[in-house]
């Protein structure tokens, strides 16, 4: 790490929130604009023309874009199923899950040590990686069906004290889940036969559950409780001990051991029963569903504040290796990146200026933003995933010959900025980051590349200082450090710049218009940069 004059940005400013111990973790992660007609939720919080409106603007994005099927898409369902299983099978510690439509809870074991229990790693590590495995397993569940918009989840953290607290809370979840199903069902099937959704909504406006049964089975001849039991209970994943095959024995025999298989199961998780016979995953406890919604209240981000999430990919020299990327620097990964990054600036337009390098992306949002009403959960979950997701359907644009063999993951952390004047020195840090990075980089490689072992390179730069390394550089390989594509040396940075263009007038003559574009550039981010440019964070 540089050891430079700005690098108190990072101890005086950045949060290291640690979950609390001996609590269960859960971790529950929702798709980003997919649509879910909850609208008995929303009238309770909203008046019914508003969340009308909100249910107009939901409608018209991913699900429909990609034309699922009403009320439940099978095979959307199965695509989410099978990402949880990937969880499971990725993370040890995750003991449970709990899925229904867009949603999905993940319960990690009440001492786990995940990323030492702090929330930031933990939110944007799951929900990237489950970002990453959506995408990957998209052509599976979905093969004649392009994936025409990228997908993208945020997620929050809640700690449960105690073993009562989280049967509580999956049983909540599947009681929504049966709530939800059921209005649903109903709302499509008069929706189907003709009617429009504001006549579908008024017909099932104050009607309970009983009602909505006699609707299904006196108009549709449909009996509720013989659905798919994968619509009407959601699912749960979790490690189920079976015989498995280890071995055979001189006679050709199998022998057999019990193992524990992450299995999928439709079932009722709310009554006893489940967890009798499965009381390795939790132990018995007693209901009440109410009080679990008011567990784990978000936390704001301070008000006033610049708001910056740095992105890190996680175990990146692996994914490197495994997709044979240029060493020190591969200018085709670092475009990737950077158009990642540039689309990440069109889908927040709160967001004024991003700095990045190697496998790391810092997203400035301006001061005032109220993205999530701050909530720090969901604005680090919402970035890390739709970074993630990005990357991932950039990717064959810049690597049309090379397969994605590894599914990416992106973790990332929030840092507050009180002034202008600390975000611009956070984003110098980064840039000498940066410039110390790749110089160490570049003589290693060269080193490698030489004859040398790497431990022998690690050997040879330690205790170097820059000067050292440009003589080496020089003396050795004959290379001029300072005419290195700037790129390497200093970084990629993006922002909104103005540009003006030709538009046709009235009287047909010609007039110009002015229009915000996303430039991506590699510059010095000293004083001089921000008097060039004194609108880009102020712009928003």
């Amino acid at each position: 790490m540089a050891n430079s004059e700005y690098e108190y940005v990072k101890r005086e400013f950045e949060y290291d929130r640690h979950l609390p111990p001996s609590n269960w973790i859960v971790v529950r992660i929702d798709g980003c604009h997919f649509h879910r007609y909850t609208f008995y939720l929303l009238c309770s919080i909203w008046s019914p023309p508003q969340a009308v409106r909100y249910f107009i603007f939901l409608f018209h994005r991913f699900s429909k874009i990609h034309a699922f099927e009403k009320p439940n898409d099978e095979n959307a369902l199965n695509l989410m199923n099978d990402c949880a299983t990937a969880m499971l099978e990725k993370f040890p510690d995750i003991v449970f899950a709990y899925g229904v439509s867009d949603e999905y809870s993940f319960v990690f074991r009440e001492e786990t040590q995940f990323y030492h229990r702090r929330e930031s790693k933990i939110l944007s590590l799951c929900v990237s990686y489950f970002t990453s495995v959506y995408v990957m397993k998209w052509k599976d569940f979905f093969p004649n069906k392009e994936l025409k918009e990228p997908p993208y989840f945020d997620a929050r953290a809640v700690c449960y004290p105690n073993l009562k607290t989280i049967r509580d809370y999956l049983a909540w979840r599947q009681v929504d889940c049966h709530i939800n199903n059921q209005y649903n069902t109903c709302f499509w099937m008069l929706v189907k036969s003709g009617k429009s959704e504001q006549e579908a909504q008024l017909a099932l406006k104050g009607t309970f559950a009983k009602d909505k049964n006699e609707l299904l089975a006196q108009q549709f001849q449909i009996k509720y409780d013989d659905e798919p039991a994968m619509f009407r209970k959601g699912s749960s994943v979790y490690r189920e001990k079976v015989e498995t095959t280890v071995k055979t024995d001189d006679y050709g025999n199998p022998i057999k051991r019990p193992r524990l298989k992450v299995t999928v199961a439709h079932i009722d998780i709310i009554g006893p029963e489940f967890w009798e016979n499965h009381q390795h995953i939790l132990r018995e406890g007693k209901f009440m569903l109410e009080f679990v919604k008011k567990i784990g209240i978000g936390h704001m981000l301070p008000p006033c504040n610049w708001i910056v999430i740095r992105i890190n990919a996680c175990q990146f020299d692996q994914f490197s290796i495994m997709h044979s990327f240029d060493k020190p620097n591969d200018e085709t990964a670092l475009r990737l990146m950077n158009a990642s990054a540039s689309l990440m600036m069109e889908r927040y337009p709160d967001i004024v200026f991003g700095y990045g390098f190697s496998n790391e992306y810092s997203f400035v949002f301006h001061e005032k933003t109220e993205l999530y009403q701050r909530q720090e959960s969901q604005i680090l979950s919402s970035c890390s995933s739709c970074f993630t997701s990005l990357y991932m359907t950039k990717w064959k644009e810049f690597f049309p010959k090379k397969e994605l063999v590894q599914t990416p993951r992106f973790e990332a952390e929030a840092l507050c900025c009180p002034k202008l004047k600390i975000v611009c020195e956070y984003l110098s840090w980064r840039q000498a980051e940066c410039h110390a990075a790749n110089q160490y980089d570049t003589c290693f490689w060269m080193l490698v590349k030489s004859g040398k072992s790497e431990k022998e390179a690690h050997e040879i730069l330690k205790g170097t200082l820059s000067k050292d390394k440009n003589e080496l550089l020089f003396h050795q390989f004959q290379m001029n450090y300072n005419n290195e594509p700037v790129m390497f040396r200093k970084g990629s940075c993006i922002y909104q710049q103005k540009v003006e263009e030709l538009s046709g007038a009235e009287g047909g003559n010609n007039g110009t218009r002015e229009r915000w574009d996303v430039k991506v550039d590699h510059v010095d981010l000293g004083p001089g940069f921000w008097q060039k440019h004194p609108l880009i964070m102020t712009n928003c």
